[in-house]
């Protein structure tokens, strides 16, 4: 927990009234949007009144903006001390720690175990407003340092849900006016003209941006998720915080049979020259993964914050990711798949599916209904081929959906274990590297150290049942051979002391076969072209699953649940499932103009 110093900071804003909050009483989930976060003081006022409230929604989603300088002042070196109780102070400690060391941008912060979702934007709020996806309940606007005209207002009117409150301050204008067209009612104004009340309730239909209606609280959705490995099991727990009832079919004997079983791996950010999607995307994906980490894993043994040394192999001076770390993959799927409202279902591999009214049918081989739910989503990596390509399903999907499937690789990996040798120390030990291959060493299943390096990349095809326990491309002996020469570049001195495990062959391997996209980014979205009839992917995470299955699960949930989508929506195009058919007709579009 960080120290708290003591600091300056602006007036508080103008905290609501527990009272005006009574709205959300027995709601699924409610929505504020607050465009100045400031140090947290209003989030932390809303957390206090939701955890006291006995009727509160299941999940409570706030939106705060706040720019680059007072992010800076508020969270990178201090924190509030005008915390009145030790409550409150121990809850500000918990915000500071989570909102610490984050770049520009969108970034879903998970508090009350998971119950209270923060997405913390740091930027210019006008920015942020035209790229969010959001149905805000309860809005706190202030434009005293913005422009501010009618088509802000309507700007406004686009992330409010139908019936949600309005609390803004505003510079002089014709509020009532630029309100009422953008589609806010019972606009209340003070005397002096800049601190306002409204409703947003259009008398006229908005077509397709009509804000979706929420999910009746007092039916609970039901989700079949196909796959027990980090892309389905991430899916499924995310539902499950969100109440719904998930239904986990896995053809193996266990969770975790294929790449996901992987002993050890690295959560850690991708680093790009011109900070590509792939690398703003795996700064958002691995803190998340560590909160997960955190709330759910022994700390030590599961998981560990050690930070990761990346080589540059001359490239460039080595970087250090200190919010970066390691954790056992199969741990985490199993906390995930231990909540209440999931069930798993092993030796379940589905063959078909078809629509039975509301419903979705998942059958096996010889036609037994393994499921039945009123959402899928496939998340068995290279296995969603075989199922969504299928003719019964192409009335269901888009239409250029098999291109994006044809471009799935299957890629083999094989991994190198052993014991640490005796007094082992010095920078290799000291946390995981990677750069070329990787050296994670972690604690054994006994009372010493363990290692892993690795592993290999060759393309492969979909493995089979019968290939699942041992698969191998490439004799286990090369593909050790090539683990060390990997080993031998990387850290060579960490090589020189484990070459005699390998020489003598007292090594073991772990092997699995990952799924792989064309752009080393995962299918996270819907299977049909506007994701309407309740058919979802979660696929493709490659060699970087523990870095973007919770980031993706938390898009899927987002979407389904008509929350705040966990990062901008421009950024999110690069996870969609349907990007290849956005892309070409993008393409199509500009061919014609020119």
């Amino acid at each position: 927990m960080p120290t708290l110093h003591k600091a300056t900071f602006p007036p508080a804003p103008e905290v609501q009234a527990p009272a005006e909050l009574t709205a959300w009483a027995g709601q699924r989930a409610w929505t504020v949007l607050d465009t100045r976060f400031d140090a947290g003081q209003r989030f932390m006022a809303v957390w206090q009144t939701w955890r006291n409230d006995p009727q509160r929604p299941t999940l409570l989603h706030y939106v705060g903006h706040i720019t680059e300088t007072d992010y800076a002042h508020a969270f990178s070196t201090t924190a509030p001390a005008h915390a009145p109780s030790a409550d409150e102070a121990m809850h500000y400690a918990v915000l500071h720690a989570a909102a610490a060391q984050r770049a520009p941008g969108i970034h879903r912060l998970l508090l009350s175990e998971g119950q209270v979702s923060l997405t913390l934007c740091i930027g210019e709020s006008s920015s942020f407003l035209s790229d969010h996806r959001l149905y805000a309940n309860t809005v706190w606007f202030e434009a005293q340092d913005r422009l501010w005209d009618k088509w802000s207002a309507r700007a406004l009117a686009r992330v409010c849900a139908r019936g949600a409150s309005l609390v803004a301050q505003l510079p002089p204008g014709p509020h009532a006016q630029w309100l009422g067209e953008a589609g806010f009612v019972n606009v209340q104004v003070n005397a002096r003209g800049t601190r306002l009340r409204a409703t947003f309730d259009p008398a006229w239909s908005l077509g397709a941006k009509e804000p979706p209606v929420p999910l009746d609280p007092g039916r609970t959705p039901h989700c079949c998720v196909v796959g027990a490995g980090l892309s389905g099991a991430s899916v499924a727990y995310a539902l499950a915080r969100r109440g719904w009832r998930v239904t986990v079919l896995e053809r193996a004997a266990r969770a975790a049979a294929g790449a996901s079983g992987l002993p050890v791996g690295l959560v850690v950010p991708h680093i790009s020259a011109d900070d590509s999607p792939r690398s703003r995307l795996s700064r958002v994906g691995a803190r998340l993964m560590l909160q997960h980490a955190a709330s759910l894993l022994t700390e030590g043994e599961q998981w560990g914050l050690s930070g990761v040394h990346e080589h540059r192999m001359g490239d460039g001076p080595d970087r250090m990711h200190t919010q970066a770390g390691w954790v056992k993959p199969r741990a985490l799927i199993e906390a995930w798949l231990a909540h209440e409202r999931i069930t798993v279902r092993h030796h379940a591999e589905v063959h078909q599916i078809t629509r039975d009214g509301d419903t979705w049918a998942l059958t096996d081989a010889a036609g037994v209904t393994l499921a039945a739910a009123d959402t899928v989503v496939f998340a068995q990596a290279y296995g969603v081929r075989a199922l969504l390509n299928a003719e019964t399903l192409a009335p269901h999907r888009a239409t250029t959906l098999p291109l994006t499937l044809g471009d799935l690789q299957a890629v083999h990996g094989t991994a190198t274990l052993g014991n640490a040798p005796e007094g082992a120390a010095g920078p290799a030990w000291a946390m995981p590297h990677n750069g070329h291959g990787c050296f994670i060493p972690m604690p054994d299943s006994g009372a010493g150290m363990g290692w892993l390096a690795g592993s290999s990349f060759e393309p492969d095809a979909e493995p089979t049942a019968a290939s699942l326990q041992a698969h191998h491309l490439a004799p286990v002996g090369a593909q050790h051979a090539g683990n060390l020469q990997r080993l031998e570049q990387l850290l060579p001195e960490a090589a020189h002391a484990l070459a005699p495990q390998f020489q003598a062959g007292t090594v073991q391997s772990w092997s699995g076969t990952r799924c792989v996209t064309h752009d080393r980014l995962p299918l996270a979205g819907p299977v049909d072209a506007e994701g309407r009839n309740g058919l979802w992917m979660h696929a493709g995470m490659g060699a970087r699953g523990l870095t973007f299955s919770a980031l993706g699960a938390e898009l899927i949930a987002a979407r389904l649940c008509h929350e705040p989508w966990p990062v901008e929506t421009s950024l999110a195009r690069s996870m969609d499932a349907q990007r290849l058919r956005k892309r070409r007709t993008l393409r199509e579009a500009e061919s014609d103009s020119n």
